[in-house]
């Protein structure tokens, strides 16, 4: 049996982290050779720890038992994976809230930070020549986007003499930031699934709740295009104007609330909130409304200022009923594809994690730029980094949100596909 020592480094801020095995394997000891396991954790759950190596499938740090059939590390691994899935995914939380933000629409065309600054190139060259010791900075050789606007907006405020030219970079930057997000929804992507998969609960569960910082409309057109009706904050009367009061309704079927003498809530009803705005909110006559490709989208964009305006309207309410959300007990957070740079979004949940007793996060967490795995930023939800042992109520999975879609266990007995769709 190969026994693994499982090691944290760190280097320049970013957490690595490696295995050694101890058996067979003297002579790479001797060598200092370790085998990387970026791209082969599974899951952190308390003390269930998953991964695998060329080596062999490592469950809490052992081998698991041999099985009769003649299969790989990884693929013993991943049948491991499913079977945590269909045991925590399909327990009854009464509360279930998505959180879901940049990752969950790289498959469908969406952009990182590294690109956004692909795409607002021409526009960053101009701002060189304009301030050329930017070129020094570190956001520039990372590619940081948000620290380049924040960057441009502090300047602004101290520099007089080119406000006005970087006023109006800085707008461009914008509007190029915008227009990559205008995303149409792709015959190949998961959304539809995912909607469907999420939302097969009971009716008199309370409604799923998706939050999310995109400002794509991704879940809107999957909505759109299987009949689910999404209550965003929005009037249903034209122009569909902004309050949060449209939050505290819901839609029943009052035929059968009479039959029953109880509440009938319809399927294919969810909550949206959209937490960094939308590409099609706009202000109009001080009015918050939603329209087709407004000239001037109501989004925060990517730098320090989102701070203040999460304090304003739409977005506080957004926030305020994040943090209402997971208040409440018997609620479990999946959280997608965000990356925890948001330190008002992230500090809800440490609070969540440590102040009440009836909540489970789980984070779905995968960098396709570091090969899958990618810790930064999540150390507060570790008890013990060191044993890879996170804290109570908090779930890690490596995986992207396809195959995350592809596999989560969906509740046949509450499914609302029509005949003929397919998972």
């Amino acid at each position: 049996m190969v026994n693994y020592n499982i090691t944290k480094k760190k280097n320049n801020d970013h957490t690595s982290f490696t295995v050694d095995t101890k058996a067979e394997t003297a002579q790479k000891t001797q060598e200092n050779e370790t085998i990387s396991l970026e791209n082969n954790y599974l899951v952190l759950h308390n003390n269930y720890i998953l991964a695998y190596t060329p080596e062999g499938c490592i469950l809490n740090n052992e081998n698991p038992t041999e099985d009769d059939r003649n299969i790989s590390a990884k693929e013993k691994a991943e049948d491991l994976k499913r079977n945590f899935y269909r045991d925590f995914l399909t327990k009854h939380y009464k509360n279930l809230v998505i959180l879901t933000a940049a990752g969950t629409s790289l498959g469908n065309g969406g952009k990182t930070r590294e690109g956004l600054w692909e795409d607002c190139s021409d526009e960053i060259k101009i701002i060189e020549k304009l301030i050329p010791e930017i070129k020094q900075r570190d956001f520039y050789r990372d590619k940081n986007i948000e620290m380049l606007l924040s960057y441009i907006i502090n300047y602004e405020k101290i520099n007089d003499l080119l406000k006005k030219d970087n006023n109006i970079l800085r707008k461009n930057i914008e509007e190029k930031i915008a227009q990559s997000c205008k995303l149409s929804l792709s015959p190949r992507s998961v959304h539809k699934d995912f909607i469907y998969k999420i939302t097969a609960r009971k009716n008199n569960d309370p409604r799923i709740q998706l939050f999310t910082t995109n400002y794509d409309t991704l879940f809107e057109q999957a909505s759109g295009e299987t009949g689910f009706v999404i209550i965003d904050g929005f009037s249903f009367t034209e122009p569909r104007t902004f309050s949060g009061n449209w939050f505290d309704l819901d839609i029943v079927n009052r035929e059968n609330t009479r039959l029953k003498q109880e509440e009938s809530f319809i399927s294919k009803v969810f909550h949206l909130y959209k937490l960094h705005g939308s590409l099609n909110w706009t202000k109009s006559n001080n009015m918050i409304i939603q329209k087709n490709d407004p000239s001037e989208p109501l989004i925060i964009y990517p730098a320090d200022e989102k701070y203040e305006n999460s304090f304003e309207q739409p977005y506080f309410e957004m926030m305020s009923r994040f943090q209402q959300a997971l208040r409440k007990e018997n609620t479990l957070l999946i959280v997608i594809g965000f990356s925890f740079q948001d330190k008002h979004i992230k500090n809800a949940m440490i609070e969540a994690v440590e102040q009440n007793r009836g909540f489970q996060l789980l984070i779905l967490n995968y960098s396709p730029e570091k090969n899958g795995t990618n810790l930064e930023f999540l150390e507060q939800f570790f008890s013990d980094i060191d044993k890879f042992k996170v804290k109570r109520g908090v779930t890690i999975i490596f995986e992207s949100f396809e195959e995350f879609v592809k596999n989560y266990p969906e509740n046949g007995s509450y499914s609302i596909r029509e005949e003929g769709e397919k998972d």
